[in-house]
């Protein structure tokens, strides 16, 4: 489907090329480039690796240097790299004598699917150049080729999975020098629902004084999710074993839950408020106005099918402590509380 126009000579050559990556065991901690390092993701990411700095120096990518949460990675120990995944040049300056790339694409700043497969297609290409051991990327399904409906952020995530897998396995001499370029090493991750969707885009909405609802078009369905911060943990086990996940797909999720066990949930940890499930419908989200509404409504539809395949047993491997969404919601039941205290 792609092809790269950034090549990577012999092996034994790699050290000779691009950005000189040239880590050995002996050299000390690996350098980890994080992209999205100001956001939630990339953000629960960084704040776990840099809880082990004799193992992994941290790179935060940002285009905006001094925001508060870079200036607050910064004072844990993070160095702070200004990159745009628009710009070639200032990826293979942040990926420069990088070890390790966590990658994540956002789809939502400017909602344009092909704008962010081409920003995921430069940090690879960039990654590449510069010799970075292991890339791991936040993937997805194909959700158009599994149900026929876009979803456009989570089809581009695809085409970027797509494209890391056809530079592993390339299958033609696309230098016209009789050479074929070695695969590289990649993890791919598959994320479930966030639990913190439920203070930000999915908070429950206002109805009448102190009941709100839950607006998840799950129709009967279960819903894997997660927490966020609990991505942070995964990584580093996977870290600490690489090899073990070369090439591997790893689909997450700590529990599957319904609309019953939510709301349910929700009502525990809330006595001074009612919440209530208003059987929202996949069609009826479709028509709704905001923006993005059909990419929603397509992955809910998508989840609904169960064509999500998670696997709690590996999460679970991968992090023994990883919340429930019951844990999860004393933990943070003050950011929920704020954030419906904004929907009044």
């Amino acid at each position: 489907m792609f092809k790269l126009d950034l090549f990577k000579p012999d092996p034994s050559e790699k050290y000779k090329m691009g950005c000189g990556s040239s880590y050995d065991a002996s050299d000390g901690p690996r350098t980890v480039v994080v992209f999205g390092a100001t956001g939630i993701l990339g953000g629960a990411i960084a704040k776990r690796l840099l809880q082990e700095p004799f193992l992994y120096k941290v790179r935060c990518v940002t285009r905006r240097s001094s925001s508060d949460k870079a200036r607050q990675l910064a004072e844990h120990g993070a160095v702070i790299v200004n990159a745009d995944l628009g710009e070639t040049k200032s990826l293979e300056k942040a990926l420069e004598g990088a070890d390790i790339m966590f990658l994540t694409t956002h789809y939502w700043e400017d909602r344009n699917k092909e704008k962010e497969v081409i920003k995921g297609l430069n940090a690879i290409d960039a990654a590449i150049q510069c010799g970075v051991k292991h890339i791991i990327f936040n993937g997805s399904e194909n959700v158009k080729k599994i149900i026929g409906k876009e979803c456009n952020h989570l089809d581009s995530k695809s085409a970027i999975e797509e494209y890391i897998r056809e530079v592993d396995n390339p299958s033609e001499d696309v230098t016209g020098l009789n050479h074929v370029m070695p695969g590289i090493n990649f993890t791919i991750l598959r994320l479930p629902f966030w639990f913190e969707n439920f203070y930000t885009v999915f908070k429950p909405h206002k109805l009448k004084h102190a009941v709100y609802a839950v607006a998840l078009p799950l129709e009967g369905a279960e819903l894997d999710m997660m927490s966020v911060d609990d991505v942070g943990e995964v990584i580093v086990s996977i870290l600490r074993r690489p090899k073990q996940y070369y090439g591997k797909t790893l689909n997450l999720s700590v529990e599957k839950l319904s609309m019953e066990d939510i709301v349910d949930t929700f009502n525990r940890h809330f006595d001074n408020r009612k919440f209530t499930d208003p059987k929202i419908r996949v069609k009826d989200m479709e028509k709704f106005q905001f923006p993005g509404a059909k990419d929603l409504a397509a992955m809910f539809e998508f989840y609904q099918g169960g064509h999500a395949i998670r696997d709690v047993r590996l999460t679970r491997k991968l992090n023994p402590h990883a919340l429930t969404f019951d844990r999860w919601l004393s933990e943070n039941r003050d950011k929920v509380e704020e954030a419906l205290r904004e929907s009044n």
